[in-house]
């Protein structure tokens, strides 16, 4: 009998083409299932290697064996003049056709994908075309999030950072970067408020669960996802939760070539506005392509991310340079090329660059970044920054009206306002620091160096214990001890020095304090307990002492009212914000009224601003013997 006849005799046809049609329904299933239950890449790859390798033993046991009323039993020999059954019977046909039905509709997005409603207008075009309609946004202080124990806005948002499914983890910086794209397009949206992404992404890689992060974020609505490259292609899966109920309002699966990725951008932030519609009403999104190179996008994503974590800042900057190398007109990244050379340039994050011409680097970066945008929030923060370090009276009113108008902008960084509330502060007036600390604090509320400033900002305007809370909320956010100490200088020099010595007790029950940190506290409370100790267990500060050792020099000057050698001291970036801040504490008139405190406000500029722009309230600047000095007689939070 012939090789073929034996084939049709033990079925092993009829096989093969059930196993071929079950195997295409199994993979279109697959292909959806998986990626909603974010199982990587190579769980695809897993599912494919299980079915070739299944189709052979398939075949080797159809061959061996044959299913009959009595069970699986070994097929038996041949029978002289047996003819051999239909090549494929009517059963064998209906199944196989069944399932390739299935396996289309799978595929085809029939089965297994969340309906979603259609835009009731179609999106914009994008690609390479100018942005049809820009919506500005306003954000008063505080709206951003509604208050821990109460309900928040409906119309409240967070964009989670999106989950990389691609096989590369280098490509969990594009993921990141299309969810923080997505995060600013919906910040534009008026009536939309959406919680920052320093705040949002702090949840990354944690289980915790949406309901949750709500709560904290103080947001009604989620939007979450995945982000898979293969090549030239992207596909992003995004929903939104809505995170009272729990319930999914809308979710959508986007497959397309890179060359799209403005326009599903698009799509997404106009499917969440339509989900949406009932609070926000219509509302019209369109996004512009900020670049044709897509090598410059990704690199653009890349150095921002970055940037955004303080981490791998060199390499920010080389990113960023490569991107505005290969695209000269890319705006955006030429902002945050000038915010990387800034944050580096200005000391505090470690870098193996040369400091020194990273400001100028930072200058040039922010001015051809307007040039291109006149409007773009992180480069007049940048530029107002700058203005405001050079010492000169006139660029420091320029610059502080740069930051208010990066504070006003579109963007979910929160960089500008800080930095607004923080300059302010440094020049007396926590009047004008506050509302843009608080509103820093509203925007970003897990961003321990929003909660430490304006813990800072409290203390000055007399509310102590509130200054407290915060203070030991930004250390369990940022590990760092650096807002506490202004507290404890306040405390100490009011009088309150019981509460001083159990604030240090709870920092020092910190068992993540580190060993420098323990020692200095320990060294306080000695200090405190015991005055004849105040001068010999200190002797940091002297020349040739490192920035940390300078820096406590002029913490325990300021607490044990040694202003004259606080002063001479407060030559870093650090100790001066130390000093420049701590002057405006309730209780430090004796260093604000100081002629070495003046002097050395001259010598940075401020007094050249108080001058132009009025002196802090309740104080005037006064002539006498020893020197020019404030008199704040009438200074008071």
């Amino acid at each position: 009998m012939s090789l073929w006849l034996e084939l049709k005799r033990r079925k092993v046809v009829r096989v093969a083409v059930v196993y071929a049609a079950t195997a295409f329904a199994v993979l279109q299933a697959a292909d959806i299932m998986l990626e909603q239950m974010n199982v990587p890449d190579w769980g695809m790859g897993l599912v494919v290697a299980f079915v070739v390798l299944g189709f052979p033993i398939a075949l080797v046991l159809a061959w061996a064996l044959e299913l009959t009323p009595d069970g699986i039993r070994k097929t038996d020999a041949p029978v002289a003049g047996e003819s051999a059954p239909a090549l494929l019977g009517k059963r064998t046909v209906l199944a196989a056709a069944l399932l390739v039905v299935l396996g289309i509709g799978l595929g085809a997005g029939w089965l297994l994908k969340p309906a979603t409603d259609a835009p009731d207008q179609p999106p914009a075009p994008v690609a390479g075309t100018p942005a049809i309609e820009t919506v500005p946004t306003s954000t008063a202080d505080g709206e951003i999030l509604a208050a821990a124990a109460g309900e928040p806005d409906q119309n409240t948002i967070a964009v989670l950072p999106f989950l990389n499914m691609s096989a590369d983890p280098d490509n969990a910086f594009f993921a990141d970067g299309i969810s923080e794209e997505l995060l600013n397009i919906l910040a534009g949206v008026d009536g939309l408020k959406v919680a920052s992404r320093t705040s949002a992404f702090s949840f990354k890689g944690k289980d915790t669960p949406i309901p949750q992060i709500a709560r904290e974020l103080g947001v009604r609505h989620i939007l979450e996802g995945s982000v898979r490259r293969q090549g030239d292609r992207v596909r992003i899966t995004a929903q939104l939760i809505e995170t009272r109920s729990d319930t999914h309002l809308w979710s959508e699966t986007f497959e397309r070539e890179l060359v799209d990725i403005f326009r599903v951008q698009e799509e997404i932030a106009q499917a969440i506005t339509l989900a949406l519609k009932d609070v926000l009403g219509v509302r019209t999104v369109s996004v512009a392509a900020t670049t044709t190179d897509l090598t410059a996008y990704e690199l653009f994503l890349r150095g921002r991310t970055r940037f955004y974590q303080r981490v791998g800042l060199d390499e920010a900057i080389a990113d960023l340079r490569s991107a505005v190398e290969r695209d000269p007109d890319f705006a955006e990244a030429w902002a945050f090329l000038g915010a990387a050379s800034f944050v580096v340039g200005n000391g505090g994050y470690p870098s193996e660059l040369d400091r020194a011409p990273l400001m100028d680097a930072a200058r040039v970066a922010a001015e051809r970044a307007l040039a291109l945008d006149p409007e773009l929030a992180t480069a007049l923060a940048v530029k107002g920054q700058l203005l405001t370090r050079n010492r000169d009276a006139a660029q420091t009113v320029e610059g502080l009206q740069l930051l208010e108008r990066a504070a006003s902008g579109v963007t979910a960084d929160t960089s500008a306002p800080l930095w607004l509330g923080l300059s302010l502060l440094e020049l007396g007036r926590v009047d004008r620091a506050l509302p843009s600390l608080e509103q820093a604090n509203a925007l970003d509320p897990l961003v321990g160096i929003n909660q430490g400033y304006l813990g800072i900002a409290y203390a000055t305007a007399g509310r102590t214990e509130e200054a407290i809370l915060l203070g030991q909320r930004s250390q369990e956010l940022t590990g760092s001890v650096f807002w506490s100490f202004h507290l404890l200088v306040e405390l100490v020099n009011s009088g309150a020095e019981a509460r001083a010595d159990e604030l240090l007790g709870a920092m020092l029950a910190d068992d993540d304090l580190n060993p420098v940190d323990r020692q200095f506290f320990t060294e306080l409370q000695l200090a405190l307990s015991d005055p004849a100790r105040r001068d010999p267990i200190f002797v940091s500060g002297e020349p040739g002492a490192d920035e940390d050792d300078r820096f406590r020099a002029v913490v325990k000057d300021l607490m044990f009212r040694n202003g004259e050698r606080a002063v001479s001291v407060a030559d870093s970036r650090v100790s001066q914000l130390m000093l420049t801040i701590g002057a405006w504490l309730p209780s430090l008139g004796w260093l604000r009224e100081d002629p070495a405190f003046f002097a050395f406000m001259d010598r940075i500029g401020a007094v050249g601003f108080w001058e132009l722009e009025g002196f802090p309230p309740g104080c005037r600047a006064v002539d006498e013997p020893a020197g020019r000095r404030l008199d704040c007689s009438g200074y008071g939070p």
